[in-house]
């Protein structure tokens, strides 16, 4: 995916802005990612300065999940905004989250993989449905039925008699 590598080398210091529409062949394009659908706008603000290169991540947009409860997919607003830094150096090296060396000899500047990562932290780890306007769930009526069916939790006779102890 060229459309992801800027060129570095010639570009001139100053402000600089990209725009990318975060599509299903993006997702599609990395093997072991939660999402296969959905559609992100991307503006990458960049201030490029002698020694270093400050990037502003924009993401908005929407994915399609598969939820951890009922397994339907549903669809997931996300908006977030990053910052990484990236200095000239001798060596690639990770100095933080959000700072980064790369080789003053290094031609352009790969971007795929660093959104990869970004749209993976908006994600959240449990993945539900969001609740109605009422606070009640939205997954599959059916499912949550069997769910609550094989989930009745019995009661433990050895932890009953503690929950009558009272603390004063």
């Amino acid at each position: 995916m060229v459309e992801y590598i800027i060129p570095i080398k010639g570009l001139c210091d100053g402000d600089h802005q990209y725009t990318y529409k975060i599509d299903d062949e993006f997702f599609r394009s990395f093997e072991h990612f939660d999402i296969e659908k959905g559609l992100l706008n991307l503006i990458i603000d960049l201030t490029k300065e002698s020694t270093l290169m400050d990037f502003r991540f924009q993401f908005k947009g929407n994915v399609e999940l598969q939820c951890d409860r009922c397994l339907d997919k549903f669809n997931m607003n996300i908006e977030n905004s990053f910052r990484l830094i990236v200095k000239y150096g001798e060596i690639y090296e990770e100095v933080s989250d959000e700072i980064i060396t790369i080789p003053s000899s290094q031609n352009n500047i790969e971007l795929r993989q660093l959104i990869y990562e970004y749209i993976n932290l908006m994600v959240p780890i449990k993945k539900v449905h969001p609740d109605d306007d009422f606070g009640k769930t939205t997954c599959n009526k059916e499912m949550i039925i069997q769910l609550n069916k094989y989930s009745e939790q019995k009661s433990d006779p050895r932890w009953d008699a503690l929950k009558n102890i009272k603390l004063e």
